[in-house]
């Protein structure tokens, strides 16, 4: 019984070979170009235990305003995009509605996010936030969805989805004592 081992040894693809003709002939040799091509997919998504989240939770916002930051890192390889959808196009809160007031209270929602050469930044009202609206972020992210930034970001800080709105001041509508609140849902995608 013989046993038959085998050994593979890759080596690096060359761009070009030489072949000998058989005999020593002329010519004795015929150089063969090889091309060889690669790609890299990019990839992109929050950096891990960064993504946008949390909860903000600011009493009497009629009278003080809303100002809050949650910071995210993008780790993304190439130009990327991100998107955000309103839930309520607003802070919302339930109940009826007597005539002179509302349940909806508007507030403003900005995107900044940094890369490694340039930064991105757009503001809309979160009432543009909500389908069939426009908001040059609004939707889910993909490659021509979403505020895009277009170069890489890997260890970028000052990132940020910020929620602000000034003391309500309207004399009409009035708005509804309860407790208000709106989800807002934040997605990245790469744009190349």
């Amino acid at each position: 019984m013989s046993a038959v081992s085998a050994i593979a040894i890759a080596g690096p693809a060359a761009a070009q070979t030489t072949a000998y003709a058989v005999g020593q002939g002329s010519p004795n040799e015929i150089a063969l170009s090889i091309p060889v091509k690669a790609s890299v997919g990019g990839r992109c998504g929050f950096k891990a235990g960064t993504a946008p989240s949390g909860t903000y939770n600011q009493p009497n916002f009629d009278v003080t305003g809303l100002n809050h930051d949650f910071v995210f890192e993008l780790d993304c390889t190439g130009p990327s995009r991100v998107a955000v959808v309103s839930t309520n196009g607003g802070l919302k809160t339930g109940g009826t509605v007597p005539a002179g007031y509302t349940t909806l209270a508007p507030y403003t929602v900005a995107l900044n996010l940094v890369g490694s050469s340039t930064t991105a930044t757009a503001n809309c009202l979160a009432a543009t936030l909500v389908t069939g609206s426009t908001c040059s972020f609004l939707g889910t992210a993909s490659t021509t969805v979403g505020l895009r930034l277009a170069a890489s970001s890997l260890n970028q800080t000052g990132s940020y989805l910020r929620v602000t709105a000034p003391p309500y001041t309207a004399a009409s509508p009035q708005l509804v004592a309860g407790s208000y609140a709106d989800t807002l849902t934040v997605t990245i995608s790469a744009s190349p």
